[in-house]
């Protein structure tokens, strides 16, 4: 089960985020062909809250399909296959209903339902003994076909291996999405509900009766045990915990947003700063033009002024062009005006 729970794993991480942007493009697609002018610009915000709420659907969805994909494949329990309900049949019906199924099934009535056959005799053998039905309700199959076993605490103890051999594959999947940097968001929690479910399970192993949590949930899915009912709570865990990390960095501002904007903010006084320069320069050669005119400093302050201008409202080479027309002609009407001055 752990391993087919950490395949789901992956699947949730390069699954969600290629299903959403192909909603977001049908959506898209069709606001195109009914109401071309709510199409957003894809830098707007309103683009990024489409982009959100499609990948929140898409979460959904497959969270949904997920748990109920999850519990349409587990296989049919002792209970089902007896026709039982794990907390509403008396031991009469318990034999009852085995020896119905069996007659039905048996290899010389029907050759075909022979796995059959022994599937009603070990749910028989199972729910019949008291302690083989306690550690199957609380600890699974496998802990309740063991051969040495003889009381609670053997079945018990002898499970504690295979239990632990799980959540310490939940460790270990959530220790490779660190390393991979895949799931960021949220390591912390994902830590606690595993040492939590660690604990539930403990508790179930342990204790007569069922958790009030476990016994809340078992409202909902009566023909399933406490252990599977576990089962698919580690499941929705495992997949509430992938759509959080999902979704939570869309909603989330970075924390290094603050330090961006500052480094943005010191890169463009530098630019500004260089750009500054440059303009100086570049007014003070134009005004070479004009040396001996006395209007040199005048003008080359006054085009440096313009270029700055110029600059802030986003010119481009027409306007160093128009400059220097303007400057060639104002130096013509100077140059012209200007008496000449001979040699005595």
């Amino acid at each position: 089960m752990a391993g087919g729970e950490l395949t789901g794993m992956f699947a949730w991480m390069l699954l969600p985020k290629f299903a959403a942007s192909c909603v977001l493009t049908i959506f898209h697609w069709i606001l195109q062909r009914t109401a071309p002018r709510l199409v957003p610009h894809p830098d707007t915000k309103t683009y990024a809250r489409h982009q959100r709420v499609s990948y929140v659907l898409v979460i959904l969805f497959y969270l949904a399909y997920t748990l109920w994909d999850t519990e349409r494949n587990m296989a049919a329990n002792h209970y089902s296959i007896l026709g039982l309900t794990p907390n509403g049949f008396s031991q009469s019906e318990l034999r009852r209903n085995f020896r119905h199924r069996s007659l039905m099934l048996h290899p010389d009535k029907n050759p075909q339902g022979e796995k059959q056959f022994i599937a009603v005799q070990t749910a028989y053998k199972v729910l019949a003994d008291p302690v083989s039905r306690f550690v199957y309700d609380h600890a699974g199959l496998e802990a309740a076909l063991c051969q040495s076993c003889t009381t609670v605490s053997d079945y018990m103890l002898a499970s504690i291996p295979r239990r632990v051999g799980v959540y310490l594959m939940y460790a270990l999947g959530n220790v490779a999405l660190q390393i991979f940097r895949l799931g960021q968001f949220g390591t912390y929690w994902r830590y606690v509900a595993i040492c939590s479910f660690m604990a539930l399970e403990i508790a179930m192993m342990t204790n007569t009766t069922d958790p009030r949590f476990i016994q809340l949930v078992s409202l909902l899915a009566p023909h399933r045990t406490s252990h599977e009912i576990a089962q698919i709570l580690r499941q929705l865990m495992v997949c509430i915990f992938i759509g959080l990390n999902q979704i939570g960095p869309q909603f989330v501002v970075s924390t290094d947003q603050g330090g961006n904007t500052k480094a943005l903010a010191t890169t463009l006084a530098s630019l500004a700063e260089k750009t500054n320069v440059e303009i100086a320069a570049g007014a003070r050669r134009m005004g070479n033009m004009f040396a001996g005119t006395g209007l040199q400093r005048q003008l080359s302050e006054a085009l440096a002024h313009e270029m700055r201008l110029g600059v802030a409202m986003g010119t481009d080479r027409a306007f160093g062009k128009e400059m220097m027309a303007r400057m060639q002609a104002e130096h013509a009407s100077i140059t012209s005006s200007a008496p000449s001055h001979t040699k005595a």
